[in-house]
């Protein structure tokens, strides 16, 4: 593979690359952007203040090259709303978002079980298996956002892990696993509005590892692929198994993980080409109102 990659020489770490906003471009932001109903409902159509486009474009090749991640903190004591619209605004410094599960889609547990039915593992509370987002074949997110409104009562960490380095750990070690990966592999389909059928299900099939205009591209969530030839009666074949295996085996180490608790007002951005990600199974507490909220966008560069 000739792709561009960006591979971590050293673990990052989340309080490197976490910047506390200032009341002032908070404020400035509140005072500046659209109404915040066209900028929730309709936030492509908004027009950024050339300042605050500025400053946050000056964080965009922490996206784009290294770490692959940035965490922004916004004043824990504003409104859900005023959070809600400032984390509108830096999606949109960003690209592009796309609609498919909605602009802005709350991660609340729905009291649902994804191993029991087709369903996004966001609206549970169990621990997601590191993936990246979208199963879809025709729509590969660059950017997933997370705003947290309230980080429940425990559990739900966050963890971040380079599979570009998953990518070289498998050069290295096992490299006839790879042939296997670098091929289209069905994966099962949760999208909202499509068919999900046999035949759905061995068309959305797309490599582990690809190179996508000349940059480094990597879509999982072993889940769904093993769900996929499950429902078909396809065995999966064991160099696919072994490198599947290989890559559990890789994020799973603590020394290839950035692992952090998001609290109210932060914001996690995370380039969904070359990071994977995961968190923690997490418990609320109805009583106290520890209710885990995040709120999710995805985001295209340029688009």
């Amino acid at each position: 593979m000739n792709a561009v990659v960006h591979n971590w020489k050293v673990l990052p770490s989340v309080d490197t690359y976490g910047y506390q906003l200032s009341g002032d471009l908070l404020s400035s932001i509140l005072e500046n952007s659209s109404e915040t109903e066209i900028i929730l409902s309709d936030p492509n159509r908004i027009e950024i203040d050339t300042d605050i486009n500025e400053f946050f474009s000056s964080y965009k090749q922490f996206l784009l090259i290294n770490p692959g991640f940035i965490l922004l903190k916004a004043d824990p004591d504003l409104s859900d709303e005023e959070l809600r619209k400032i984390y509108a605004v830096c999606c949109r410094c960003w690209g592009n978002l796309n609609n498919r599960y909605g602009y802005f889609f709350d991660v609340v547990d729905q009291g649902l079980d994804y191993t029991k039915e087709a369903i996004p593992v966001s609206k549970t509370k169990a621990a997601t298996g590191y993936h990246t987002d979208s199963t879809a074949k025709e729509y590969f997110p660059d950017v997933v956002g997370l705003l947290c409104l309230q980080p429940g009562a425990s559990g739900g960490e966050s963890l971040l892990t380079n599979a570009a380095d998953a990518y070289h750990e498998l050069l290295s070690n096992i490299p006839e696993s790879l042939s296997a990966l670098e091929k289209p592999i069905i994966r099962d389909v949760i999208t909202p509005g499509t068919t999900n059928n046999l035949e759905t299900i061995r068309n959305n099939a797309f490599p582990v590892f690809s190179e996508q205009n000349g940059l480094f591209t990597f879509r999982y969530m072993r889940y769904w692929i093993e769900a996929a030839h499950t429902k078909t009666s396809t065995e999966l074949p064991s160099q696919l198994y072994n490198g599947l295996e290989a890559i559990d085996h890789f994020f799973s180490l603590p020394e290839n993980t950035v692992q952090f608790r998001m609290e109210r007002g932060d914001m996690l951005f995370i380039n969904n080409r070359f990071l994977c990600h995961n968190r923690t199974a997490f418990e609320n507490n109805t009583e106290e109102k520890r209710i885990r909220t995040l709120v999710r966008s995805w985001i295209n560069f340029g688009d």
